[in-house]
């Protein structure tokens, strides 16, 4: 399909509106966009040149009449492929812009601003010879910068081309560089010449006689050739703008300087470079996020080590190392890092719900004493008058929670049971009524010398009436007691038998004698459990370091006085513990009677 312009700029009652047909045709172009501005006097075969650029002489409409033909801007894009042996997506974006010096065309300055600001190579043509009117018109053009604020940016770098069309003088080469370094005593001209080399620093003239003069095809084809073997991507900012981008641009434009008769170079950088790349590879790499955040189906406690957010800021990194617009590069990262930041709170705040999610709970119990008071411990035996203290409690409990985030557990206040209980201070008088009563015959081996010798015989063995009971252990005559149960384990109730006020043989209080017991065969010995012998003993003959044989019916009969005997041992030592110092008031070395042990 043969190219046609379309429209890009058009003006309307004073008012410039960007035609979506040429915007369209821009917004659509792939891969890199090479634009080419042709500007210049009125009348001077602009539009021809054009075409021949692009290799269709009708692409962009021309006449040889008086009036102008190119209201505003027309534009045409060809792939670089078609005039050159480039390769891939890559397109020639030429520019056709309305004469600056044509007495009947209205000069437009947003038409020049486009010129400055959108085209890497910028093709001047003079008609007829390089002169000064024509040097005046390109002035004109550079004029339009006063609406530019930089603020701090840099115009795109862009390229001179000065083509004198339907020339009829000889030039050479270097003839445009001759006319800059002119110098002048009117300051006006002088510091035209001066903004056109600030302006372009890179510079080329060409010159193209009449149609159908000789040099006319070749002098076509060297301009041509240069304007496609120097093209230049459209940058700004150091990033390539793309069809989309550009159209964006030129709305932009069109905008700002109709809003406000100037526009801001920022702002393009902005639009090309935060909105068209910064802006989003940011939304990508959100929506990438999004796939690498961890599933929070329970609590982690290793939640953090699961955090994408510095690899994900890498990538972004990575992937704008190119930007060279430091600052634009840190408001998208820091965009990018709150977005990213607002995603994994969310996935903190549902672990750390499921953290608060309670896993076990345990029942605690306490006692708060409310009273204390002395008391006797009562009922009948050997330690029925000693003073413990009795104490008054009230039961409480509380919940204690354990949640999944682990850590401290959460205790919740203690509530009352609406209980009380007493307890006895020296708590092991609590066990006494547990502790077995055993009475019954036993052989105790005497320590007289001459018994002793008989030993050996057997003849030595006294029989004795015995009883271990309230923390004591006491021998009678083995006549006492005849007609009592042998053994009464545990129970505290039993026949008084006979015996009455008959005096014990012997007695070891366990609670002042720490003693030791141990089994051998069918017969026990209790001794001192310390080194220093018997705390006293007068309640039993012999001296401190003395120890006592009894002899049991059988083995079985011997280890269950051993048992009782120690479970009593046991109950003493505590007893004579929590009773501490005051032990002497309550309890007294004596030889009961036995009519004590069940009265």
């Amino acid at each position: 399909m043969a190219l046609k312009a379309q429209p890009l700029l058009k003006f309307s009652d004073n008012c410039a509106t960007l035609a979506p047909e040429g915007a369209e045709l821009v917004r659509a172009l792939p891969g890199q966009i090479c634009p080419i501005i042709f500007v210049g006097d009125g009348r001077s075969g602009k539009s021809y040149l054009a075409s021949c650029l692009v290799g269709a002489e009708d692409a962009f409409t021309s006449s040889d009449s008086a009036e102008s033909v190119t209201e505003g801007i027309d534009v045409v894009a060809v792939p670089v492929s078609q005039l050159s042996e480039a390769s891939g997506p890559e397109h020639l974006l030429v520019f056709d812009c309305e004469g600056g010096n044509n007495a009947l065309a209205a000069i437009r300055t947003l038409v020049n601003v486009f010129g400055l600001l959108l085209g890497s190579q910028v093709a001047f043509v003079a008609n007829g010879m390089a002169t000064e009117q024509a040097l005046q018109t390109l002035g004109m053009s550079l004029a339009a910068r006063s609406l530019v604020r930089l603020e701090g940016a840099e115009l795109p770098k862009q390229e001179l081309v000065f083509v004198v069309n339907k020339n009829t003088l000889r030039y050479e080469g270097s003839a445009l560089e001759k006319i800059l370094e002119q110098k002048f005593d009117d300051p006006g001209r002088q510091e035209l010449r001066d903004t056109v080399r600030e302006c372009f620093p890179e510079r080329s003239f060409f010159t193209v006689p009449l149609m159908g003069m000789p040099a006319f095809e070749d002098s076509l084809k060297s301009l041509r050739a240069h304007l496609v073997d120097r093209r230049k991507p459209l940058q700004m900012g150091g990033m390539p703008v793309s069809g989309r981008q550009l159209a964006g641009v030129m709305e932009l434009i069109v905008a700002e300087v109709q809003a406000t008769q100037e526009i801001s170079l920022p702002s393009m950088n902005r639009y090309v470079i935060f909105e068209g790349f910064l802006l989003p590879l940011t939304n990508d790499l959100v929506d990438f996020a999004q796939g690498q955040l961890p599933e929070v189906v329970d609590y982690d406690p290793c939640l953090a080590e699961r955090n994408p957010i510095e690899r994900i800021l890498r990538r972004f990194d990575e992937s704008s190392a190119h930007v060279g617009n430091v600052t634009l590069k840190a408001e998208a990262r820091q965009l990018l890092a709150t977005k990213l930041w607002d995603l994994w709170h969310w996935v903190e705040a549902k672990s750390e719900a499921l953290g608060n999610e309670v896993c076990d709970t345990v029942q605690e119990a306490q006692e708060v004493e409310l009273s204390r008071s002395k008391s006797v411990v009562g009922g009948y035996g050997l330690l029925k008058e000693v003073v413990v203290t009795k104490q008054l409690f009230r039961e409480e409990g509380r919940t204690v929670l354990h949640r999944k985030r682990g850590g401290d557990p959460e205790r919740l206040p203690w509530k009352t049971l609406g209980t009380t209980v007493t307890r006895t201070k020296e708590s092991a008088f609590d066990l006494l009524p547990s502790l077995p009563i055993l009475k019954g015959l036993l052989y105790k081996s005497s320590p007289n010398r001459m018994r002793v010798l008989l030993r050996a015989f057997r003849w030595d063995r006294q029989p004795r009436q015995c009883v271990v009971q309230d923390g004591h252990f006491l021998w009678f005559d083995s006549e006492v007691g005849e007609g009592a149960e042998g053994a009464e384990g545990g129970g505290r109730a039993g026949s008084a038998g006979s015996g009455g006020e008959v005096q014990a043989k012997g007695c070891i209080n366990f609670l002042m004698h720490r003693a030791a017991v141990s089994r051998h065969g069918d017969s026990f010995v209790i001794r001192p459990a310390e080194a220093t012998g018997w705390q006293d003993p007068s309640s039993f003959t012999g001296d401190a370091f003395r120890s006592f044989s009894f002899a049991a019916e059988s083995e079985a009969h011997c280890a269950e006085w051993v048992d009782a005997v120690e479970r009593h041992i046991h109950f003493a030592a505590q007893a004579a513990e929590q009773l501490g110092p005051e032990l002497p008031r309550h309890v007294r070395v004596y030889k009961p009677t036995w009519a004590d042990l069940e009265t």
